[in-house]
């Protein structure tokens, strides 16, 4: 296994199972898989750094990242390539160095540049395709649990 240091993930789709559920009142409602948050503290006990990058800019992401606890995040991100070569950089690391894990059609630059590009089960076809790596979960059911995992052991 390469040396990963981060985990950069999407949201909807990965830390979610993609569905959202809103009310009369145009509230939204997401879950999210403890085993997940679980993940992070172990990861980052190990070295392991998280940073979410997702399309969104709302009141339930800024809130995941922060319960999250994840070291960064790039909200808003519609061109997740761009998003991804900004990180790398701010963050002063190397491509080789991150596993990127997305579920849609907008994640596939970012998944094709990280030195392990991963995907949920459940992910589009496309990104299947692409990925290095495809989680037996499915989104929101444990695919940071099952990365970090899997980079921790060396695989």
């Amino acid at each position: 296994m390469k040396k990963i240091k981060y985990i950069f993930a999407d949201m909807d789709g990965v830390l979610t199972d993609g569905k959202v559920q809103i009310d009369a009142n145009g509230n939204e409602r997401k879950s999210i898989c403890y085993r997940d948050l679980d993940a992070i503290g172990m990861g980052h006990a190990a070295g392991l750094r998280f940073v979410f990058v997702t399309g969104e800019d709302t009141a339930i992401a800024k809130y995941i990242v922060r319960r999250f606890r994840a070291d960064d995040a790039v909200l808003g991100a519609k061109d997740k390539g761009k998003a991804f070569d900004e990180l790398v950089e701010k963050l002063g690391i190397l491509p080789e160095e991150v596993c990127y894990v997305g579920d849609s059609n907008r994640d596939i630059p970012a998944i094709c540049k990280a030195g392990l590009g991963a995907a949920p089960a459940d992910a589009a076809p496309k990104v299947l395709e692409a990925a290095d790596y495809i989680t037996a979960c499915r989104g929101g059911q444990g695919v940071l649990l099952e990365l970090t995992e899997k980079i921790m052991s060396g695989e």
